[in-house]
């Protein structure tokens, strides 16, 4: 008789996969196992946001639609003034043999009078050009890097214009030898305002002369065309609208990250925060009168930084005590609380604006909502109408920069929530941010908002916050979203969910940086480290272990001496000799379950042995007299060790590891406190209605190091050397069974099995880590349960993409051979291709991406045995498709597309078989995943739908007859499409 089910799902979401697993741990079944796989919208390479490749690209479109405009309308205003005839086109314009370049013709024109011809072509170039305009960005320090780029270009320029005596910007470019930007260069830039001058010198000086056709009426038509901007206000009421609901109020709009009063919650939450660990274990907090000394530091018309070392200044803090969290070296780098919007107004505005603010926090929270909520002048300027500035206020407010991304953004509540908890801050018992709810009720306000919005689906992550515009993170929350919902179709919402969070998920850009360079440096050690263990053991650099590496490691980060006798370790012994010295968790890892290199230390073997399961000053204090170093003289040692990091520090000089601090290393180490996991965490809690059934905590964050950990012990690496098989997709799968597997007795259970050491663990694995599962043939269950994974993919059946390669060639006909490829120019080399796109003007662009292939089939042909037809449709032919003038064209072996013959009628009497890239097809029983067409060779690249099977059912396109039996499958994220016709092959086998 079966139980009554107890559901926990394990989650292992990514950026391009997401593995699950639901488990009934009441009736001991693995229901659900597999792996979803996806493209994140990123480039391959560069990681870089394929947004940002969109946002660049139709920002140079509508750059050049822009410039054609003006040059478009400065032609008639030419024709009008009669300097150019009337059916003349651009052409005529266009710089002839002989002709001086125009940039000379600018200069030429302040001294002589220009013919008709060089004054149009003067007037036209310079309408191509309209130069930089102020769009809010400042003065580049608040901008993006683009920006301040441009912006420190402009300023460079400004100063070698005034020390150059040059009486126009074009006469300055002309002296410097060069008037354009090379790709990614900005010292040619120049400001919308010089070239205006530049246009009204040379009218003054064509009128001065004697040149009648330089009117001051055609001047001005003139200046209007280069100058007119679109202007749309109604963008910016777009974008607001989109701004969430504050978290305690659902009626209330999210306020600006800019405002004063988020900045001083922020500040105050950062304060209340802050924690000095004394040398005895004391964990100490700032004041309320501290932290309001702080505050009024911060925010004053003249503000001041606060970093940790002005509080161990102010303090007079010893140097046996330190901030946690913080590195000893970052203290004087790192700000415990910012307001970097507030420390840009006291830049820019003046004393008596600032002051003004600081006594009126509404007054100050109106104008920077104003400023966050326009994007261009026009905007910000309706927006302050409704406040209360006079003139020299205004002004002075319109010269910040509200276009940089210091006023961009909204936080999580609403102005009215962050009124009600400052008043709550300056109470003397109010530290952080948990007390302010809770001394102003809003804690309750914000858990039964979140009760009573819970539903028995999963929600769009971007209804649920709606300031996340990531796309990286908004597919990835979307895929977990249809597996999870997929899920609670069958079984109804699962009891408890666990989930792990892929590091390229949780990090942010910055914490990437830092791990790549962290990395970068460990490879270049390795590197020589490595050499010299093979030098001195007499092997090849790839038979050192990673091992080895640790040794060498630790051993430099402890200057060669044992970390806690300060003995010294000989190198070559170490090297030579296994049990010379040994890796040594300064708190024991059957009681802490910590398994960071932050824990671990390289010790002299007999000193491992004498230390045994206790810590550093448990063994000191503990064995006095009987051989132990001296606690005191150790603690000096440590604390004099630079090398040591902030967290090793604290291992090493632990004072107290008793039951409640043993219960908070495991949770540490159990639970991930990254804000992307703890933000999915919420998001989960925050809208699924789970059973009245369950514990208290219904989704939990795990760590990766706890679920590498029991993967390990149980067996579930699948690759060499017990290592995780990242190669094979069903990874995913096996570790979200590990994940949903994954609780705090769990973990302990494994740490204490596996503190009887090494070899010990290996004769005795079986009996002695029996009861750390789930049940007992838990991991047997996931080793059979995995043979039956087939990875699905989610398939992108978009017509949208980028249709040409960048460069613009000019096209110079076709090979004379059979291939009949294009010969195209450009960039200084002339290109022979096949699939090209041919222009209207004698260029070519070269396509790009395949949008979808279509087969066609005429049965009648190849004499009664049929024969099919690949036409690969790309993006760069979806324009033509729709309007219905693409003609399908049946590629050919070794002959460019452009040259094809069109696919025969009788095959397009029949609808055609339609694959997009990863589709999964069938075919005599064979399934495989459809990946790409060889144009060069007419053949269609299939793989394997899982990494145990193979793609050799499918034949090659040429054999392909009428009796081919072909189908496309349709996948479901769980992947159980696949489930009979894997038990049908498997049967088979």
């Amino acid at each position: 008789m079966l139980n009554k089910p107890y559901y926990i799902l394990g989650l292992d979401p990514g950026i391009a996969s997401c593995g699950f697993a639901l488990i009934d741990t009441a009736n001991r079944k693995i229901l659900e196992m597999g792996s979803h796989l996806f493209d994140a919208p990123q480039e391959d390479k560069t990681k870089v946001s394929l947004a940002v490749g969109r946002r660049s690209a139709r920002s140079a479109r509508r750059n050049n639609a822009r410039t054609k405009n003006r040059q478009k309308h400065c032609l008639k205003l030419l024709k009008a003034q009669g300097l150019v005839p009337e059916e003349a086109g651009k052409e005529w314009l266009q710089s002839k043999k002989g002709d001086s370049p125009v940039i000379e013709v600018r200069v030429a024109g302040l001294d002589r009078v220009l013919t008709d011809r060089e004054f149009s072509q003067v007037l036209y170039s310079l309408s191509g050009r309209r130069g930089y305009f102020p769009n809010g960005e400042g003065d580049g320090k608040d901008a993006n890097d683009d920006s301040g780029k441009v912006l420190s270009a402009l300023a460079q320029n400004d100063r070698e214009l005034k020390e150059s005596g040059c009486r126009t910007i074009g006469e300055f470019l002309l002296q410097k030898g060069r008037s354009r930007n090379k790709a990614g260069a900005y010292e040619h830039c120049v400001r919308n305002t010089q070239l205006i001058d530049e246009v009204h010198k040379i009218f003054a000086a064509q009128r001065s002369k004697g040149n009648l056709k330089a009117s001051e009426e055609f001047e001005t038509a003139y200046i209007d065309n280069i100058t007119w901007r679109a202007i749309n206000t109604d963008y910016d009421d777009l974008v607001y609208s989109r701004v969430g609901a504050c978290s305690y109020f659902k009626d209330e709009k999210r306020a600006a990250r800019a405002d004063l009063s988020f900045e001083l919650c922020r500040a105050y939450e950062k304060l209340g925060h802050i924690v000095m660990v004394d040398s005895e274990g004391n964990e100490l907090s700032l004041t309320s009168d501290q932290v309001n000394g702080y505050i009024l530091k911060l925010f004053s018309t003249k503000p001041k930084s606060v970093k940790y070392s002005t509080i161990r200044k102010d303090l007079d803090l010893s140097a046996t005590i330190f901030f946690k969290g913080i590195e000893k070296d970052q203290e004087n780098k790192t700000n415990v609380a910012e307001a970097k919007a507030w420390s840009l107004l006291a830049k820019r505005l003046p004393e008596e604006l600032l002051q003004r603010m600081l006594d009126d926090r509404d007054f100050a929270d109106d104008v920077l909502e104003a400023i966050t909520f326009a994007s261009s002048k026009e905007s910000l300027e309706n927006q302050l109408a409704s406040v209360c500035l006079d003139e020299e206020e205004l002004e002075a407010v319109l010269g910040l920069p509200y276009a940089s991304k210091l006023f961009k953004g909204y936080g999580t509540r609403s102005r009215k929530a962050l009124g009600i908890l400052l008043d709550a801050f300056v109470e003397e018992d109010v530290h952080t941010l948990v007390d302010a709810e809770r001394e102003t009720g809003l804690l309750d306000l914000r858990l039964d908002k979140e009760r009573n919005e819970r539903t028995a689906f999963l929600p769009p992550y971007e209804a649920y916050d709606p300031t996340c515009s990531n796309p990286v993170v908004l597919r990835a929350m979307g895929r977990m979203r249809r597996v999870i919902n997929s899920i609670i179709k069958i079984y109804g919402v699962p009891h408890e969910i666990h989930i792990e969070v892929g590091r390229e998920l949780k990090q942010s850009k910055h914490e990437k940086d830092l791990v790549s360079k962290r990395n970068r440096q460990n490879q270049q050690n390795n590197k020589i480290w490595a050499e010299e263990i093979a030098g001195i053991r007499g092997c090849e650099v790839e038979d050192v272990t990673g091992k080895d590496l640790l040794k060498y490691a630790l051993r430099e980060q402890q200057n060669q001496k044992d970390a806690y006798t300060g003995d010294p370790i000989d190198l070559v012994r170490m090297i030579l000799e296994d049990r010379y010295c040994e890796i040594d968790h300064i708190l024991p890892y059957s009681r802490t379950c910590e398994d960071s290199r932050d824990n671990k230390v390289l010790v002299l073997g007999s000193t491992n042995q004498n230390k045994r399961e206790r810590t550093p000053y448990e063994w000191m204090t503990q064995d006095v007299g009987r051989g132990a170093p001296s606690w005191e003289e150790f603690k000096a040692g440590v604390l004099a060790n630079g090398n040591y990091r902030r967290r090793k520090r604290e291992h090493l000089l632990n004072m107290l590891l008793d039951s409640e601090a043993e219960g908070k290393f495991l949770a540490r180490n159990l639970n991930d406190t990254r804000y992307m996991s703890i933000a999915i965490k919420e998001y989960l809690e925050n809208t699924l209605l789970f059973p009245e059934e369950g514990p208290k905590t219904r989704v939990l964050a795990v760590a990766g190091g706890a679920t590498s950990a029991l993967r390990y012990s149980w067996g579930l690496n699948f690759g060499t050397d017990s290592a995780k098989d990242r190669t094979d997709d069903r990874h995913h799968a096996v570790d979200a069974c590990v994940i949903a597997a994954c609780s705090a007795s769990v973990v302990k259970k494994v740490a204490q099995a596996r503190s009887l050491g090494k070899e010990a663990f290996k004769r005795a694995r079986e009996s002695r880590l029996a009861d750390t599962q789930p049940w007992e043939t838990f991991a047997e269950e996931v080793v059979e349960q995995r043979e039956k994974v087939v990875p699905t993919r989610l398939v992108n059946h978009g017509v949208t993409g980028r249709a040409f390669e960048e460069t613009n060639y000019r096209f110079d006909g076709f090979t004379d051979d059979k291939k009949k490829l294009a010969l195209l120019y450009g960039n200084g080399k002339l290109v022979k291709k096949g699939n090209v796109y041919l222009g209207k003007e004698g260029n070519a662009h070269i396509v790009d991406g395949m949008a979808f292939l279509r087969l066609w089939l005429d049965p009648d042909a190849n004499k009664g045995k049929g024969k099919w037809y690949a036409d690969p449709v790309y993006y760069a032919d979806i324009p033509a498709l729709r309007n219905g003038s693409y003609i399908p064209k049946a590629i050919k072996a070794h002959v460019a597309r452009v040259n094809c013959e069109p696919v025969p009628p009788e095959a397009q009497a029949l609808s055609p078989l339609v694959l997009f890239r990863g589709d999964v097809v069938e075919m005599n029983g064979a399934r495989a995943r459809f990946m790409g067409v060889n144009i060069a060779s007419v053949s269609l690249e299939f793989e394997a739908i899982s990494p145990n099977g193979s793609a050799e059912g499918i034949p090659t396109f040429g054999k392909w007859s009428k009796e081919t039996k072909i189908r496309v499958v349709q996948e479901d994220c769980l992947g159980h499409c696949h489930k009979a016709w894997l038990q049908e092959i498997q049967s088979e086998d």
